[in-house]
């Protein structure tokens, strides 16, 4: 498989968030946050951040190693089958969240008389296709299209201007400091795209770009979730009491762009239907490395259409966007903590002791090269 250099790798990462955000994440924060919004958004990316630099700290002696791997040389293969089911377990329930929650928005949208069986196919066969290609060419694609999308949620932020109320961010401590700094921290979830960087190291030209490639990810992420999450408060105060559906759409609603180009939407609505395709084909791939690894298969492409079958039957069980937004609030966010933030923490931490006392215990070795007890 052909390696990704650091532009690449990022845009893999910064595409997770970014399509999440487009997809409504901001939304769940406001709705708990209030007006306190900014500070929670700033003080979970800070916490992302440093969460970011010491994962990178503990992978330093695993160069080249996923979470797998390391989960490997820690507990054998049992807990590596754990944490890889683990992971395709979370990977399988995000995208079906996003895919169903994506489509039913459509079909409000434009669609209201086709099928929702239709619009779910038109994701996955695309996505399916695309993983039966390659990665190198998700990877290419994606690292295209993710200055457009960037650029685009620019544009939309730029334009927002006369419609936007600062007063709304006050009283700016929202419903208070133990809500915001306490309670609020459990909102860290929003950077579930840290899970993905646990799978990167195999993937990079070179491994000791992992941790510029995870940090320049994070804090890109990081500044696109506060300022979405900001203007969508200071143009829309009531969201936080109300279960907007898409609200970055209501967003592009209000754009004009002089007397002669109006319903711009549209454009923003193809750029996010290209954004969700480029999440779900980087997602399909990485629950395909990982059957590969668990399987110890050498060509893994063809389960990609059984990926898409459990994908596209698992959107089917969600019956609405009220069930998304159970599963987010109820099960979503604290799968993303128990996983990504605490479970592969102390695994890449317990690995870290283990090699460090293995080192400390090791034989002294001689002038002559030969070993000698340091005990003895």
């Amino acid at each position: 498989m052909n390696k990704i250099g650091k532009l690449e790798a990022i845009s893999l990462i910064v595409i997770i968030i970014t399509t999440e955000i487009i997809l409504n994440l901001p939304n769940n924060i406001i709705r708990q946050m209030g007006s306190g919004v900014l500070l929670n958004t700033v003080y979970i990316s800070i916490a992302a951040v440093i969460f970011c630099l010491i994962i990178c700290g503990l992978f330093n002696q695993f160069k080249g190693k996923d979470i797998l791997d390391i989960s490997e040389y820690l507990g054998g293969r049992i807990l590596k089958t754990v944490i890889g089911l683990l992971y395709i377990l979370f990977f399988l329930g995000i995208s079906s969240l996003l895919v169903m929650y994506f489509s039913h928005c459509l079909k409000l949208i434009y669609f209201q008389q086709s099928p929702i069986i239709f619009i779910l196919l038109f994701f996955i066969i695309p996505v399916v296709a695309i993983n039966r290609i390659g990665f190198k060419a998700i990877a290419r694609v994606n690292l295209i299209f993710v200055p457009i999308l960037l650029i685009s949620i620019l544009v939309m932020a730029a334009a927002m201007y006369e419609f936007v109320t600062p007063q709304n961010l006050l009283p700016i401590l929202g419903h208070g400091i133990n809500m915001i700094f306490v309670a609020g921290l459990a909102n860290i979830a929003a950077f579930s795209s840290i899970g993905y960087l646990y799978f990167l190291p195999p993937l990079l030209k070179n491994a000791d770009d992992f941790k510029e490639i995870s940090v320049t990810a994070i804090v890109i992420s990081a500044v696109y979730l506060i300022l979405t999450s900001t203007l969508l408060l200071m143009v829309f105060p009531y969201i936080s009491s109300t279960d907007e559906m898409l609200s970055s759409y209501l967003i592009t609603r209000l754009l004009r762009f002089g007397n002669f180009i109006e319903r711009v939407d549209a454009v923003f609505i193809f750029i996010w239907i290209f954004a969700t395709l480029c999440y779900l084909s980087i997602t399909f791939f990485f629950i395909l490395r990982i059957l590969r690894k668990l399987l110890k298969l050498k060509k893994e492409t063809e389960l990609s259409y059984s990926i898409g079958s459990i994908v596209f039957g698992t959107s089917l069980l969600i019956q609405s966007v009220a069930d998304v937004s159970f599963l987010e609030q109820s099960v979503y966010k604290y799968a993303v903590i128990g996983l990504i933030f605490i479970l592969s923490f102390i695994v890449l931490l317990a690995a870290n002791l283990k090699k460090h006392m293995r080192r400390g215990t090791s034989p002294q070795v001689t002038r002559a090269g030969e070993g000698t007890c340091p005990y003895r």
